[in-house]
């Protein structure tokens, strides 16, 4: 079975196409550098760079040949990212998908971005119910536990901001540039056995939900104290503290999650699943832990492709 798919939730434009849950081929445009400059994603900016480079995508298409024939003469269904997202983005995977399902007379399917996360860690692999979900990412943060096949149950949530999202925050905050995550992660690595403290732990009403807008108000409150008085701002002992805090937090809220659910295996996915700390972290909380290939982390078709085959295979 090969499966061709479409991500285009938010400002990454990526082609995939899988067999049998084995990666044939992907190919990803990313707009990060353009977004860079204005220190976030501006949605409209996003939908017009994914007509551009889903373009650019569909002419290494047409000379793309596998086993010395035609894509779509091979594909058995085309999926796309239906939700959620950036409305505009979406909208532009949605048409490409549509049309090249008319035009090649092949089924189609309308997956969920969330859904294509969790499977992003079982490109190549196999999965055992039940299991326990982290998924972090710039928009998302959320406990998922499933039961079994295409039944799962969001157990906690962040209340307000996403964790990706307080790393850009902080990051602006302290100068450092956009995205945060990859550029904190890199200053946590160095300095983490000279700062050890951290910022207070948030606490919830449901003890699986996260709310992260706490930690961010601290550091920034704490950098602007030290700017109204003109003391030095230690950008590293902030930044290594911030994660410090994050990383302690996940930690004490998987684990009382693994001790209530009991999960054969625990999956880390999205895009702050790249987070060295996280990753690390998260690798001695369970004895069957799976994480995503790092080209699979951020927004990618494969992960789509991925959840497709699950969708449809016997």
């Amino acid at each position: 079975m090969k499966i061709f798919a479409i991500e285009s939730s938010h400002d990454d434009t990526s082609f995939a196409i899988l067999e049998n849950n084995n990666p044939l081929w992907m190919k990803t445009i990313t707009q990060t550098e353009i977004h860079k400059k204005y220190g976030g994603t501006i949605p409209e900016l996003a939908s017009r760079m994914h007509v551009k480079n889903i373009l650019l995508l569909i002419e290494e298409l047409k000379n793309l040949k596998i086993d010395n024939k035609e894509i779509f003469k091979e594909i058995d269904y085309i999926a796309y990212t239906k939700e959620p997202g950036l409305v505009g983005s979406l909208q532009v995977g949605y048409v490409i998908a549509q049309s090249m399902a008319q035009i090649y007379k092949k089924p189609i399917l309308g997956l969920n971005h969330l859904e294509g996360h969790f499977y992003s860690a079982f490109i190549k692999k196999e999965l055992e119910f039940p299991v326990l979900c982290l998924l972090i990412s710039g928009g998302h943060s959320q406990l998922m536990h499933y039961s079994k096949k295409d039944e799962f149950e969001i157990i906690g949530e962040t209340l307000d901001d996403a964790v990706g999202e307080v790393y850009d925050k902080i990051a602006r905050k302290l100068n450092l540039g956009f995205p945060g995550g990859p550029v904190i992660d890199k200053i946590w690595q160095e300095n983490r056995d000279l700062y050890t403290s951290h910022f207070s732990i948030p606490k919830t009403e449901n003890e699986f939900d996260f709310s992260f807008s706490g930690i961010k108000t601290a550091v920034i409150n704490l950098v602007n104290n030290l700017r109204q008085k003109n003391q030095e701002i230690n950008v590293n002992k902030i930044a290594t503290e911030f994660q410090n805090t994050v990383i302690l937090y996940l930690q004490n809220t998987l684990k009382k999650a693994i001790n209530k659910f009991n999960p054969s295996l625990i999956v880390l996915a999205g895009g702050v699943s790249a987070n060295v700390g996280i990753r690390n972290m998260f690798l001695g909380l369970h004895k069957n832990v799976y994480l995503p290939e790092m080209q699979y982390t951020t927004d990618n078709a494969m992960m789509i492709a991925r959840l497709a085959y699950e969708k449809v295979r016997k």
